[in-house]
């Protein structure tokens, strides 16, 4: 099948370009792209063979990558399967993701990884990349067999959300990813300092009398962890930086040379530590913040104030709101933006971590940290765009250049010839969360309830459809637009 793209507002931040056009996919490449300003425009194909959409008030980009997602298969398929998995990712607009280890049994031998990958081959609706485990069975005691783990074709290493204690096993980690030049990727807590923890450290746990997980227990490890990359000239990836400190610690480390890369999640730039308090916040959440915080806060007028991430739709103690790290202050999503807007930090990833009910329901500070955030991880993020925080072509290149960067490949694009792995979404589609209609077998997300703006419409992988909204792009194409720009979204000198 032959695909054309028309009247679309294409973004691809690899090849610098962010203008209207179309797009024709052709034997599962793109074929042509064709800017609308140009005089000499594509002819309209012919053939039955040919499927025309029609992409007016849309944005064309290319498929977004995740590095952070756990698939939970082999071994706690209840909670999540690779295709249950990556079929919400493609409704994520993702079209690849890099697996973590956290499976029973854990991707710590060849044998493991490929039996991964047998089932991704089977079962997957998009690309599935294996990470590693650094040690055997996660258990931070002995180095898992790295070299046999790299020709299997993993990609990186890491323990997922198990932080590695010892100080010179993890020295020898880096070392031998450095000779492997692979990544190791990294989640940072000193669990000397966080025994027992239900939430931040801060005002908010002191209210609700719930144990504080405190910023230096994440900086601690990430200062740690750059020290050992930098000694041992390594590729150190920091997952989920949550902390104006760490941001802080990775931005000096860059700035002398070390090979640092980090990535942050949705939640942890959109929520704060207030929604543990849920409905005890007051319902204008303006009114919490500082006052030159307010005008980035408070709604758009054609939402309500009452419908923009209300933390008030949720009751107190929320067992969705607990996530490792957990969600932050008002200060360190203020130091994560700009973080993401200065290349401190390289990428957005979701860190997506399905749950079954049972591992939620239950007392806060019990249950399973983790948010289902596939599939609400772009209108999330689609959020700091509407408020003028982000840009959207930073914002797409976060979320497709950046990856691949970390990762030491080529980034994704549109370029003819390449792989017709592409995303169209909808920047300014409302819509109402409900986690029970979500593809995910883990419904375990905040966001319930929550009137989002921004929803995927159509992802293709290697020029085959995997997720379509709807009829969406069926109807009549209409007539090329003259805008060249997607006003009040894209920058004005893209």
């Amino acid at each position: 099948m032959r695909y054309l793209i028309r009247n679309g507002s294409i973004i691809d931040p690899a090849q610098r370009v962010a203008t209207v056009g179309d797009v024709l996919i052709s034997d599962g490449l793109v074929e042509q792209l064709v800017d609308l300003t140009d005089l000499h425009a594509m002819p309209e194909p012919v053939g039955d063979d040919v499927e025309i959409i029609n992409a007016r008030g849309c944005v064309i980009a290319p498929g977004f990558t995740d590095l952070h997602v756990h698939l939970r298969e082999p071994g706690d398929e209840h909670k999540e399967t690779l295709a249950s998995g990556t079929l919400a990712a493609a409704v994520g607009g993702f079209t690849t993701i890099c697996a973590m280890p956290s499976t029973r049994p854990i991707t710590d031998t060849a044998a493991v990884v490929s039996h991964v990958q047998g089932i991704a081959a089977r079962d997957a609706h998009v690309n599935v990349e294996i990470i590693g485990a650094l040690t055997k069975g996660r258990e931070g005691t002995a180095l898992a067999e790295l070299i046999e783990l790299a020709e299997a074709g993993c990609i990186a290493f890491s323990d997922g959300g198990r932080p590695i204690a010892d100080t010179a096993l993890m020295a020898n980690a880096l070392t031998y990813a450095a000779v492997l030049g692979l990544p190791v990727m990294t989640c940072c807590e000193d669990r000397r300092l966080t025994a027992g923890w239900a939430m931040h450290e801060g005002v908010v746990s002191t209210r609700l009398g719930l144990a504080g997980f405190p910023v230096a227990a994440e900086e601690a490890l990430i200062a740690r962890d750059i020290a050992l990359a930098e000694a041992a000239g390594a590729h150190l990836h920091i997952c989920q930086v949550s902390t104006a400190g760490g941001v802080a610690l990775i931005r000096a480390a860059k700035a002398r040379g070390v090979h640092v890369t980090a990535e942050v999640t949705p939640h942890h730039l959109t929520l704060t530590d207030r929604w543990v308090m849920g409905n005890l916040v007051p319902h204008d959440t303006t009114a919490i913040t500082k006052p030159q915080r307010r005008g980035r806060r408070k709604a758009h007028p054609e939402l309500g104030i009452n419908s923009w991430l209300d933390p008030s739709l949720l009751p107190p103690y929320d067992p969705s709101t607990r996530v490792s790290p957990p969600l932050r202050s008002e200060e360190d999503i203020d130091a994560l933006i700009e973080g993401l807007r200065d290349g401190t930090i390289d990428a957005i990833a979701t860190g997506h971590a399905p749950h079954a009910l049972v591992d939620k329901e239950c007392e806060y500070a019990l249950a399973a940290p983790g948010i289902s955030g596939l599939e609400t991880a772009l209108a999330l993020v689609l959020t700091l765009v509407h408020r003028g925080e982000m840009d959207l072509v930073n914002m797409i290149a976060k979320l497709t250049e950046g990856p691949a960067q970390v990762l030491g490949r080529s980034p994704s694009t549109l370029h003819p010839g390449t792989s017709a792995d592409l995303v169209i979404f909808n920047p300014d589609e409302l819509w109402t969360v409900d986690t029970g209609q979500f593809i995910s077998k883990g419904h375990n997300n905040p966001l319930h309830g929550q009137r989002l703006k921004g929803q995927v419409m159509l992802t293709m992988v290697a020029g085959k459809i995997v997720y379509r909204r709807e009829d969406f792009g069926q109807g009549i194409t209409q007539s090329h637009p003259t805008a060249s720009r997607l006003e009040g979204i894209l920058p004005s000198d893209s």
